[in-house]
Order: C-alpha cells, then sequence, then structure tokens
C-alpha cells in the first residue's frame, strides 16, 4: 500500500507542471469605516521588531507623498519543487498580503498606504507613504502610479519609477462587493511589450488589493472590457493577488500551483536596499509542507542577479507551527552564520514579511535549533512579534 501512495504522489507531481519560482465615479467606504478596521493594526505597529522597523526605513531619508503621487511593479523567478497534501494547503492559506496595504498613522489626520513602483533593475518595489486622509484613497493611489514629471522628480533619488504610461488618467472606479472595477484611459494601452503590461497590471492590482475593501480588480479601458492587451496579457478574469504574479518571468498560474510571494533584497549604486516580493508557484502536494519550501527556498543563493537573499546558504526550516494567531518558526543553526547588524535586520525582515502573508497569522517566533535564543548581533526573537504593517518605508520630510 506505501509502494502504491508513493507512485500516486509522484503521477500528481508530474502531471501538475509546477515549479516553484522565483456611476458615481467612485464609491468607497468611508474613511472612518475604513479606521475600524485598520485600529488593530496600529496597535501591532508598534510592537514590530527592531527588524521590521529597520525595513521599513531602510531608505535614509524623507519622501512626501502628495495625494497623487504613486506607486509601481515588475518581473523575474528562481526554481524548485515539491507536493503537498489539501489538509495542509487548507489549513494554511496564504494571502500574499492582500488587504494589509493600509493602516493608521501616529497622528490622526493621515493614513499609511503601500504603493508599487520600479527600481532601476526592473523590480516592482512596495513603499509605504503617508497620505492625508481623503476621500477617494484608491483612486489618488492609482494615479499615483502613472508617469507624469512630478512624480518621476521626487522618486529619482531613491531610484524608483511610476509604471503606467504617461498621461493616463481614470475615468472612473468603482468598489462593490470588494471588486474594484477601474477604468482608464486610451493611453493605458501604451505599454511597451509584455513585461510593461505586466508590470502594469501588477501594480494596479497589488496597489489597489492593500486596501481591505478590494480582493479583485477589473480592468476597463474608455468604459471597454479589455479581454486582452497587445502583448498577449490576460484581462478577461478578475485579478487578485492569488493569479497575478510579481516580479516573476512567468505570465500566469499554472494548474495545480498556488502562488506565494517570497521576499528578497534589492540594492542599486545608492545604498539603497528594498525588500521586493519574488512570486512563487508551490505544487498542491508535499509531505514537506508551504512553509518548509518557501524557507528552505529563501536560504538559497538565487539564480537572477537582480535581487539577493540575507538569509545564509543551507538555512532549513526544521519546523512550523502555529499556535492561535503566533506561527512558530524553528530553523537550523545555520541560520547564525552571518555577520553584522544590518545583515540580521535584513534576514529578519525577509522572514517577518515572507511569513505575514500567511492568512491569520498575527505575531512571529522564532527558534533555532528548538531554543530560545538570541541572535548573533543581539536581536530576542523568541518572544512573539508583531507582523510588519508597512513595507520599505521611506521617511517623510
Amino acid at each position: 500500500m506505501k509502494r502504491i501512495i508513493s507512485i500516486v504522489l509522484v503521477i500528481m507531481l508530474l502531471s501538475t507542471g509546477c515549479s516553484f519560482i522565483g456611476h458615481k465615479e467612485e464609491q468607497e467606504p468611508s474613511i472612518q469605516a475604513a479606521n475600524q478596521t485598520l485600529n488593530s493594526s496600529a496597535t501591532n505597529t508598534a510592537q514590530n521588531s527592531k527588524a521590521a522597523a529597520s525595513a521599513t526605513a531602510s531608505s535614509s531619508k524623507g519622501l512626501a507623498m502628495p495625494s497623487d503621487t504613486a506607486a509601481a511593479p515588475t518581473t523575474t523567478s528562481s526554481m524548485v519543487s515539491g507536493n503537498y497534501s489539501g489538509s495542509q494547503i487548507n489549513g494554511l492559506v496564504i494571502d500574499n498580503g492582500a488587504g494589509k496595504g493600509m493602516v493608521p498613522a501616529s497622528d490622526k489626520t493621515n493614513l499609511l498606504i503601500t504603493l508599487y513602483y520600479k527600481n532601476k533593475k526592473g523590480l516592482l518595489v512596495p513603499v509605504t507613504r503617508t497620505v492625508k486622509k481623503q476621500e477617494g484613497l484608491a483612486k489618488a493611489s492609482v494615479l499615483g502610479l502613472v508617469d507624469e514629471a512630478v512624480t518621476k522628480e521626487q522618486l529619482d533619488y531613491y531610484g524608483l519609477y511610476p509604471v503606467l504610461p504617461r498621461g493616463t488618467k481614470i475615468k472612473g472606479i468603482n468598489i462593490k462587493n470588494k471588486v474594484a472595477v477601474i477604468d482608464f484611459s486610451k493611453e493605458f494601452l501604451n505599454l511597451s511589450g509584455k513585461q510593461e503590461e505586466q508590470e502594469a497590471v501588477a501594480s494596479v492590482v497589488y496597489t489597489l488589493t492593500g486596501f481591505s475593501t478590494v480582493s479583485d480588480v477589473r480592468i476597463r479601458v474608455e468604459g471597454r472590457e479589455i479581454t486582452t492587451l497587445e502583448n498577449g496579457t490576460d484581462l478577461s478574469i478578475l485579478r487578485n493577488r492569488s493569479n497575478t504574479l510579481i516580479n516573476s518571468s512567468d505570465t500566469q498560474i499554472k494548474a495545480g500551483c498556488v502562488k506565494c510571494d517570497l521576499y528578497y533584497i534589492s540594492d542599486d549604486s545608492n545604498n539603497h536596499n528594498y525588500l521586493v516580493p519574488v512570486s512563487v508557484q508551490i505544487p498542491q502536494t508535499d509531505p514537506n509542507g508551504i512553509p518548509e519550501l518557501i524557507f528552505n527556498e529563501l536560504g538559497k543563493k538565487p539564480n537572477d542577479t537582480t535581487y539577493f537573499t540575507s538569509i545564509p546558504e543551507g538555512t532549513k526550516l526544521i519546523s512550523f507551527d502555529q499556535q492561535g494567531s503566533t506561527a512558530v518558526l524553528d530553523f537550523s543553526s545555520q541560520i547564525t552564520n552571518y555577520g553584522g547588524s544590518e545583515k540580521e535586520d535584513s534576514l529578519l525582515n525577509q522572514i517577518y514579511y515572507t511569513i505575514s502573508q500567511m492568512k491569520g497569522i498575527q505575531k512571529i517566533k522564532l527558534l533555532i535549533n528548538g531554543k530560545e535564543k538570541p541572535l548573533p548581533e543581539g536581536t530576542e526573537v523568541a518572544s512573539a512579534k508583531s507582523v510588519p504593517v508597512t513595507f520599505n518605508k521611506v521617511i517623510d520630510n
């Protein structure tokens, strides 16, 4: 019987073909309603670890965000394979960070909103910006993705760029039953090549689904349904974080796979280090389970040179235990094979941001070979830390 089960598992793996890689113009819930759903996140923010705080302030200079300024997307990949049981997938739901892109600021007049820009290496970078409370936040955020002179000037120092074509306008946005239908002007179609199309779609989808009021996005142009962009990007279905790949060379989810974003580090010549999500596809059956696969992958040197990992090579996740809303991760001793506080911060940020995509997890506790002890540079990780709620935050002027 065991032999038969083994054969069946192999057949399932081969058949999946999966690889583990790297109108009122706008109808939105009121700011007050949004704040009520985000108060608990504000509490968590104050409790974040030294590492999470470092990630959200990884740029050393300020960058203010006007109400019409914002973010952008990208593509790349890496590989591995595996299997898991349906019970493991059902018990550990990956939301890829959906609904976690807006939290209250420390004062009562601002909100923190995560937007997606492109860096010089062609990667989409999530950046949390401070914006005044206002009606139409979703529209204001997407307008910030447009390639306009003022936006480019503000972002240039940081090596970041908007991705929607110059002159693009939003003719309407309607949010109902957690579906955002956004209608762009014809300029949205002025995208050069498949990669630019994927970047534009990913930036819009990730920016909008950062709001807790949006789960799915439908893109229209001049009021018309668009099934396929000129270079083949599919818009015939509702787009969300489960079927939209970011910083991946893949263009669609393979049958029998689930998608997860792993967080890596991308730097530039001006010493800007940014956490970047890289979409991977995981086969739906694996005895090791999802957490072991994704964290073991983070311990490998990426094939792609546009980003890197701070997790020492050979680091393995020995076990993963979800205790209520707390994730307990036990890593092998290789996780301590590094030097310097900056490396330690980066390593923890990769772990915390990657695990924060798993639904229902609010806190994270780390063990080393089953023992509770601090990391080499002194960071206490054995006590539960709240998951991060901001991304690559640039300190405002």
